[in-house]
Parts: structure tokens; sequence; C-alpha cells
């Protein structure tokens, strides 16, 4: 696998990255991996998979179960 190195990067960019790596549990170098690979490879089109990949970079997103209410009784007079 061949190797890439960037010079001259900026502190703040630096920074960032460093912050995004920690936020996604990946070394510096993982993480300018990752966005060098979501950038260059086209970004599926499905919603849903917009959606999951979005929730993985976050470490998942959580919903509020509803309400439950109980069951109606429904009227069987004439059915069995």
């Amino acid at each position: 696998m061949a190797d890439l190195l960037i010079r001259d990067l900026n502190e703040g960019t630096k920074r960032l990255l460093r912050e995004w790596a920690a936020r996604h549990g990946r070394t510096q170098q993982g993480e300018a991996k990752a966005i060098l690979e979501s950038s260059l490879h086209p970004e599926p089109s499905s919603w849903v998979t917009r959606l999951r990949n979005a929730a993985q970079a976050v470490s998942g997103i959580d919903f509020e179960d509803p309400p439950r209410h109980p069951a109606r009784e429904i009227d069987t007079r004439g059915w069995v």
C-alpha cells in the first residue's frame, strides 16, 4: 500500500484533524484516510444509506420510544 506525506499543513487544520480523529475513535492517519476515501468515492444516492452513514459517523442516533397504548378491542361478533 502506498504512503502519502502532506507537508506544510497549517496548525488549525491539524488541530481539527486531531479533534475529528478523537471523536471518531481513530488515529489522525486513519481519520485523514477516511476523509480522503469518502470525498473521492461517490456517496450512494439512497437517502437511507446516507442516513445510516451519518448515524455511524456520530456513533449512532438515539430515538425516544413513542408512547404505547393498549390494543383496541375488536368486535368479533359474527366472525367466529
